[in-house]
């Protein structure tokens, strides 16, 4: 055996010092089968006396050969260590964990259920074939091992958190709720259980039976973390001056809690209590190892309230201090706001190539030129930026293509693409945003081309799908392939109001117009502002012979178009005669 010279020094010197000679053959009342049944075989043999030195050799043995993966001489060692000693317990629960890791999870069982039924009492070996279950994936027979151990001794707990755990793992709350009131009807104090009572409740939304359990675990054990989780219950209900008293119950305790801290702020923010955030902060200031940080936080708030020049001010300060990429780019954007674009150019021009606000700020100068009409000072920005290939991005060779576009260059508008696909050629997105760049251009069967040749790089990509199987349904062609491209898109995206909408748009092009009716209605749930959607279901509506709904649907939709959208128009035109013959 490969494990031998490794111990057999340790093994000589505790057989020695326990006076024992060695492990002779003659003590070895059956010899292990091929079958490795030896648990059955010592279990019957008629030995005299167990020899503990041999058990503990052969133990050990099994013990290395284990630790080094090697299942199969860690099998053979336990089991001639049973063959020692048979009534070892602790060698009869090595095997089956070993069985188990060797994918023979029958035998395993088969050896558990063998002790039990000469030693049913044995708790210890009744939970391992419990988990022995478990690892089978037949969790009512573990359920049931844990079951029966608590049976046998009523006041055992351990046992109804085991299978109050196995509930939560199948998602089987009521039944795991069950075991856990089990437990506290036998042990009311038991923390682990009056804690996972409270998870449960709050996960099925009984947020008075969860807070009530959180009260009784805190009172057993207090702790910031699990005050944290009671917060929760309130954030869910939106008590947001509850929550705000247990952050500063949390702080009185623990001060120094930089989490709860902006926690608390955050919250404050959220209940529009902005002063008392403002002095939070402040407060957290003079004490934080990171004021520089709290600066910057403090600047944020002020712009969220719209207090722009004091949000300036503290920037300003701070860059005077420390040059932060980070609180350049936030004062940017604030001067940006404040409509002070000149300031807000200059703040972005002084961020370094290789400061990770960079990017941003290439974009944020763009919008900015495009505010004060400089769209050529825009691509010459673009142009150069795209030059570096330590620095560029898909994004900027969309926005720089979108400003050819804007133009009247759609030409050069491809041509960016096209560099764009060299530098990137692996990008999906960028791929996409090529499609719909030609379909904004007019050229909808390019579009459709680019958009199949990015759905054979990646047949779940579901906007390319839903792209394609809309244009053919709204083209009326390809309505099967179609349906069936946006099928799957609705497959990966079904809450995805436009793509239900496109589902909806098939199955009318098909006829079958009450699918495409009750598909409608759900994508109008999910996407309520866009009048495409709610004229398609004024269409079913009129195919269906209901005018009265079909008209104060459309009625809606131009309701949501641009009054000076030729698609607006068009509609009314569609409302007008309508109304004539309902007149008539």
């Amino acid at each position: 055996m490969k494990g031998l010279p490794a111990i057999f020094g340790l093994v000589v010197l505790f057989l020695l010092h326990a006076g024992v000679t060695g492990c002779q053959p003659g003590n070895l009342a059956v010899t292990a089968d091929p079958g490795g049944n030896a648990v059955e075989a010592a279990v019957e043999a008629p030995v005299e006396e167990p020899d503990y030195g041999c058990a503990y050799f052969y133990f050990l043995w099994g013990r290395q050969a284990e630790l080094a993966m090697q299942f199969p001489e860690a099998l053979e060692a336990y089991e001639k260590a049973l063959i020692c000693d048979p009534n070892a317990d602790y060698i009869i629960r090595k095997i089956p964990v070993i069985l188990l890791r060797m994918g023979r999870g029958d035998d395993a069982v088969s050896i558990l259920q063998e002790y039990l039924e000469k030693k049913p009492l044995a708790a210890g070996v009744r939970m391992l074939l419990a988990r022995v279950y478990i690892a089978l994936n037949r969790n009512q027979d573990a359920a049931e091992q844990y079951r029966t151990i608590h049976q046998q001794d009523p006041e055992e707990i351990g046992s109804l958190m085991l299978l109050s755990e196995l509930y939560l793992n199948q998602g089987n709350l009521g039944e795991a709720e069950k075991a856990l009131q089990q437990v506290l009807s036998v042990n009311p104090d038991s923390y682990p259980a009056r804690v996972l009572l409270a998870r449960i409740y709050l996960s099925i939304k009984e947020y008075d039976r969860a807070l009530d359990q959180y009260d009784r675990a805190l009172a057993l054990s207090w702790s910031t973390d699990l005050l944290l989780e009671k917060s929760d219950v309130y954030r869910l209900q939106e008590k947001y001056d509850e929550l705000i008293d247990i952050y500063r119950e949390i702080l009185r305790v623990d001060p120094g809690n930089e989490r709860v801290i902006l926690g608390l702020v955050n919250f404050l923010l959220v209940a529009e209590r902005e002063d008392e955030a403002l002095a939070e902060l402040n407060r957290f200031k003079e004490r934080s190892a990171d004021p520089a940080g709290v600066d910057i936080s403090m600047a944020r708030l002020y712009a969220r309230l719209e207090k722009f020049d004091q949000a300036i001010d503290i920037l300003r300060g701070f860059l005077l201090k420390e040059n932060s990429t980070d609180a350049r780019y936030l004062l940017a954007v604030i001067l940006t706001q404040k409509e002070q674009y000149e300031q807000a150019l200059t703040e972005l021009r002084m961020i370094p190539r290789d400061a990770e606000e960079y990017e941003n700020s290439v974009i944020l100068q763009v919008r900015i030129l495009r505010f004060l009409e400089r769209p050529e000072q825009a691509v010459e920005l673009l142009e150069k930026a795209v030059q570096d290939a330590e620095t560029r991005s898909p994004d900027m060779y969309v926005m720089l293509a979108a400003l050819y576009q804007l133009q009247d260059q759609t030409d050069l508008g491809r041509r960016t693409f096209d560099r764009a696909l060299l530098a990137f050629p692996e990008n999906e997105d960028l791929l996409y945003e090529y499609g719909i760049f030609l379909d904004t251009a007019g050229r909808r069967d390019e579009a459709i081309s680019i958009m199949e040749e990015l759905i054979r790089r990646q047949p779940e990509h579901g906007e390319a799908l839903n792209y394609v199987g809309y244009t053919w349904a709204d083209k009326s062609i390809n309505l099967d392939k179609a349906l069936e491209y946006i099928e799957r898109a609705v497959q990966l995206k079904p809450d995805n109001g436009y793509i239900l909408d496109s589902l909806g748009w098939v199955y009318y092009r098909l006829g079958r117009n009450q699918e495409a009716l009750e598909v409608l209605q759900e994508a109008v749930q999910l996407s309520p502002d866009d009048p495409t959607i709610w004229e398609h279901l004024g269409d079913v509506y009129l195919a269906l012979d209901r005018e009265e709904d079909a008209l104060e649907t459309y009625r809606k939709a131009i309701g949501l178009f641009n009054g000076d959208s030729k698609a607006g128009k068009a509609l009314q035109e569609k409302v007008n005669l309508l109304e004539n013959r309902e007149r008539k």
